[in-house]
């Protein structure tokens, strides 16, 4: 059962389990309520303790749903009770419907709407007193209306005595199914049975017959011992058993409340009642304490032994102590790394124990810069060397009010953190000039296969313009066609590695009319791609030219890298369209298609170097991947804008350019070399 008390766990339980549970529960309840209709003094209409009042309330715990199936066998049982202990059936009907009424209520505001209900926690406790007030109350309401309608009772007496009664067993019995046996134990069984003796030797002494003297206070030492020492379920049954002595050893006229008798029942009545909720409330709240104090101090420890290993196996020098008021200071917690930077041996093993004087005469450390700030109390950054190995020590001392002082000493090993910093620095060099060498290999390359490409190219286009038949022809136009797709895949990684390099000389910018560009490019691509594929391109652009400073092959480029994409995702029939606008501040260009979209999970991973979408509606379309990382490097390094591409991941993108008039342009960082300039013109 873990710590969950009897009613939790049998409401977990199977179903058969919880339902014969639920039904032994209810004919307990029964058969106490006729048990205490019999022992009730001098043939009172009250009775003078009602246990079966807790016994119902667990059973209704235990149960699921809206327990009202539960409730109407209480509401039966507890009239059958009744009626056997020789009430009017009526009558009987009656009070048994209020029990279930009252042990409804009680159930309900011990459970909030939550399944189960606990008592670990003085909180725990109060609703407990809460829950039970309410039921009784309500009972007295109807029960004390019963009895006066169809017994000629006071109502007045008649409420107060039974509110007193149920009050008093519930908050007796109830906690029984609401406590587990393993809480808050501390006491061995020796210690257990010493104390039951004791308690037992106590209410004999106080309740046996014959006996009236006025110490009914006795007992409550020995609970008192109980609630410190015993788990709250033994408490429990201590309480319900010291209940039912005390009512048996009143009704044979033993204590000091049976003396009463002659005045009537209901003086005797209430003060036995009074006598077991004082008792009993005080003694449930101080083992809830108990059992709420354990629980804190688990968790302490459990988050002590937490910090104590983090801080030995800490790289960083770490040593907390507390200020004591004689000025002294007592080591909480010290790891390796600060006793290495303090220079001591280890600690030994009752080092938890061991003070530091923190008198001015004397050293406290060993360090006069760290002493002197620990013993003013002040924060503060020193610097320690200890042989080739050089420390910052953070000095800080933490002070609340009601509490002690907490010295924090902090030791930054520098040796160590330079050391890393320089391997992280010249791991990073390593990694750019690796970066530089594929930079250059593959510039190299692509400068070698530029010029027999070329030559491949311009024959192929000799053989497309000649008077070929049959298959020479088809030959002719694959020829060319391929070796324009690699000539094109060389200009790519050329231009990517002159976005990446350093060296070379920057183009000069001039004026740029971006208009013109544009119809240059739409004529271009309507020449080369959209040729038997019918996809029209529409040109919104302002009247007159619209100029811009910059570099006329980074805009021609990034304009035909961008709408190649769009025609090329295009559909047969389908339109792609140009949109220019220019507000002054400025300059926006908008190329959209109606193709099948990027996905959103890839719109980011479109601008990476040979990323292709894995869609069949992009596998099927030619490319190398470069277009996108050209276009952004391009905007970003070169022009100065900014590119994004907007898509709703099925039908369509948009690719959007933004470029201010008034930018700042880094000429170094976008050089090209002079060979890679002639070759641009």
């Amino acid at each position: 059962m873990g710590h969950e008390g009897f009613a939790s766990a049998l409401w977990r339980s199977s179903t058969p389990v919880r339902r014969w549970g639920v039904v032994m529960l209810v004919v307990v309840a029964g058969v106490v309520s006729f048990a205490s209709v019999m022992v009730s003094p001098l043939d009172a209409t009250v009775a003078a303790w009602w246990p079966a009042a807790g016994l119902s309330v667990i059973a209704l715990l235990a149960s699921r749903g809206t327990r009202l199936a539960a409730a109407g066998g209480i509401a039966a049982i507890t009239a059958a009770g009744n009626v056997l202990g020789g009430r009017e059936l009526l009558v009987a009907v009656l009070f048994g419907l209020a029990n279930a009424t009252e042990a409804w209520i009680v159930a309900r505001v011990l459970t909030g709407g939550s399944p189960e209900s606990r008592l670990d926690s003085p909180r725990d406790v109060s609703r407990l007193i809460l829950a039970s007030l309410l039921g009784s109350l309500a009972i007295g309401l109807l029960a004390g209306a019963t009895a006066t309608m169809l017994r000629g009772q006071e109502f007045v007496p008649t409420f107060l005595s039974l509110v007193a009664s149920h009050f008093s067993a519930l908050v007796i019995v109830v906690p029984l199914g609401l406590v587990s046996r393993r809480l808050g134990r501390l006491a061995g069984a020796g210690e257990s049975i010493a104390q039951a003796l004791l308690l037992a030797v106590m209410i004999a002494i106080v309740f046996w017959p014959g006996n009236t003297l006025p110490i009914a206070f006795v007992p409550f030492v020995a609970l008192l011992w109980a609630a410190f020492r015993l788990s709250t379920l033994l408490l429990s049954i201590e309480l319900i058993l010291m209940a039912f002595t005390v009512t048996v050893l009143t009704a044979l006229g033993g204590g000091p409340f049976a003396v009463y008798a002659d005045d009537g029942t209901r003086t005797t009545i209430e003060l036995i009642q009074v006598f077991f909720i004082v008792n009993a409330t005080a003694a449930l709240f101080v083992s809830a304490a108990r059992n709420e104090w354990a629980n804190l101090v688990t968790q302490l420890e459990a988050r002590q032994a937490l910090l104590r290993g983090s801080i030995v196996s800490a790289d960083t020098g770490i040593f907390i102590g507390e200020r004591l008021d004689s000025g002294r200071i007592r080591i909480v917690g010290v790891n390796p790394v600060a006793l290495e930077a303090l220079g001591w041996d280890d600690l030994p093993g009752d080092w938890e124990n061991r003070l530091l004087t923190a008198r001015a005469d004397q050293p406290l450390l060993g360090f006069s810069a760290i002493d002197e700030l620990v013993r003013a109390g002040r924060s503060g950054r020193v610097e320690l060397v200890r042989g080739s190995r050089r420390f910052d020590v953070d000095v800080a001392t933490f002070s609340q009010a009601g509490g002690r002082p907490i010295v924090t000493i902090i030791f930054t090993d520098v040796t160590a953190r330079d050391r890393r910093e320089r391997m992280a620095l010249e791991a990073a060099d390593e990694l750019r000039e690796l970066n530089r060498q594929k930079d250059d290999f593959i510039a190299s390359v692509s400068h070698e296969l530029r010029t027999p490409v070329t030559s491949i190219l311009g024959f192929a286009e000799q053989l497309t313009e000649a008077d070929l038949e049959g298959d020479n022809q088809i030959a002719g136009r694959i020829i060319h066609r391929n070796a324009r797709r690699l000539a094109d895949v060389i200009e790519d990684v050329l231009e990517l590695s002159r976005l990446t390099s350093s060296e070379g000389v920057a183009r000069p910018p001039t004026e740029v009319d971006v208009r013109r560009l544009l119809v240059e490019c739409v004529e271009d691509a309507t020449g080369l791609v959209v040729a038997g594929r019918d996809v029209r391109v529409d040109l919104r652009m302002p009247e007159g030219p619209v100029t811009i400073l910059g570099v006329e092959q980074d805009y021609s480029r990034v304009c035909a890298n961008l709408l190649s994409n769009a025609i090329k995702f295009s559909p047969t029939g389908g339109t792609v369209t140009v949109t220019l606008t220019d507000d002054g501040e400025t300059l926006e260009l908008r190329i959209a298609d109606e193709g099948p979209g990027i996905p959103l999970a890839e719109q980011e991973a479109v601008w990476e170097r040979f990323y292709r979408v894995q869609s069949p509606n992009h596998r099927d379309v030619p490319g190398t991947g470069l277009g996108l990382p050209i276009v952004r490097a391009l905007v970003r390094q070169r022009i100065g804008g900014e590119v994004e591409l907007l898509s709703d991941g099925e039908t369509g993108t948009i690719a959007v350019v933004r470029v201010p008039r008034h930018r700042v342009r880094v000429a170094p960082a976008e050089s090209v070399s002079a060979s890679d300039q002639a070759a641009g013109a």
